[in-house]
């Protein structure tokens, strides 16, 4: 790939920096790639999925592979902030509830 803008090619480009394109986009340069990131809004828009400050990063899940998913990502968030020298996850706490007898009440405990 080839941009006017750059002196060198590069070797990726991805299109749409929303929480995807800009997680592709930041693993291929921690990779050593040459990225372009295109985004047809400015930055912190509010017409994405991914807009605000309403989001939640949870490792209570049934699934033993979402837990594994999220402890995984937040070696990534703690990661990029130390890169970004930027507070980026804000951990609060959560409460979690369920009708008595749940049957995957034992699975998230």
């Amino acid at each position: 790939f080839f941009s006017a803008m750059a002196a060198e090619p590069y070797d990726c480009i991805v299109v749409g920096g929303g929480v995807m394109g800009t997680s592709s986009a930041w693993a291929l340069a921690q990779r050593g790639q040459r990225v372009l990131l295109l985004e047809q809004f400015t930055a912190g828009h509010d017409r994405g999925s991914s807009h605000g400050d309403g989001r939640i990063y949870r490792t209570v899940y049934s699934e033993p592979e979402y837990v594994a998913l999220m402890r995984r990502a937040l070696v990534l968030w703690r990661k990029a902030e130390v890169e970004s020298g930027e507070a980026l996850l804000h951990e609060c706490g959560a409460l979690a509830t369920c009708k008595a007898g749940d049957e995957k009440l034992p699975q998230v405990l």
